[in-house]
């Protein structure tokens, strides 16, 4: 990862702000389509040069996050064209070879019901932790789409999830600066610390908000 980190540093040192801008803008918008690349060392590096005033802060995120959201809709659409039944194990088992190891590998009928349902129900909530896992992120919009969750609910929970992570990877380009390929050589465990970190508050949020609602009835219930 080192060698990928200097490289885009050294080919970003020569490029205008114009290019920067929409070498971030089209990275994101083909990692959102799962593309198999990350952008943690992308955001790393736009927040060391955003310290350098190669590239503006509030451009870099608002065009990161713009990649993003358009192609993870994209993928959306995608998605309500192909049903997550389609997707499950047919009635009758194949007899042999790579029919039946596939058959194996497919979900069964019932998981994609519950699949479906649980996007209906619960979809704000997948999709917007699902935006804040590595890997699951450049997914989570395909399923979300062939389970026909409402459109503005994916749209809040992908916009939400997707600007927290664009802006804590550039904070951290930012803060630890000319440290950035040192730390580019490890986002692999810097992206696994990021997101406990991130799944830490939502839970402490979670639990302030039941106690808060508990107390809130128990006064209910006094009076």
């Amino acid at each position: 990862m080192t060698g990928m980190a200097n490289a885009l540093l050294d080919w970003a040192r020569q490029l205008p702000a114009a290019g920067l801008y929409t070498f971030i803008f089209v990275w994101l918008f083909v990692e959102s389509t799962g593309f198999p690349i990350s952008d943690e060392p992308l955001l790393l590096l736009a927040g060391y040069l955003t310290t350098h005033q190669r590239i503006e802060f509030g451009p870099t995120i608002a065009l990161a996050l713009a990649g993003k959201v358009l192609a993870s809709c994209a993928a959306y659409g995608i998605g309500t064209r192909v049903p997550l039944s389609t997707l499950a194990r047919p009635a009758v088992r194949p007899g042999k070879g790579w029919a039946r190891l596939s058959y194996y590998l497919r979900p069964t009928r019932e998981l994609t019901f519950a699949t479906e349902d649980q996007f209906r129900r619960r979809g704000m909530w997948s999709v917007f932790l699902g935006r804040l896992i590595p890997v699951v992120r450049s997914f989570i919009s395909y399923p979300a789409g062939s389970a026909r969750m409402p459109f503005l609910n994916f749209f809040t929970a992908t916009a939400a999830g997707s600007l927290i992570w664009i802006t804590i990877w550039t904070l951290l380009g930012i803060l630890f600066g000319r440290s950035y390929e040192q730390v580019a050589a490890r986002w692999g465990s810097l992206s696994w610390l990021v997101l406990s970190a991130i799944v830490l508050l939502l839970i402490g949020f979670w639990l302030w908000q039941h106690r808060h609602a508990r107390s809130r009835n128990e006064r209910s219930n006094g009076k």
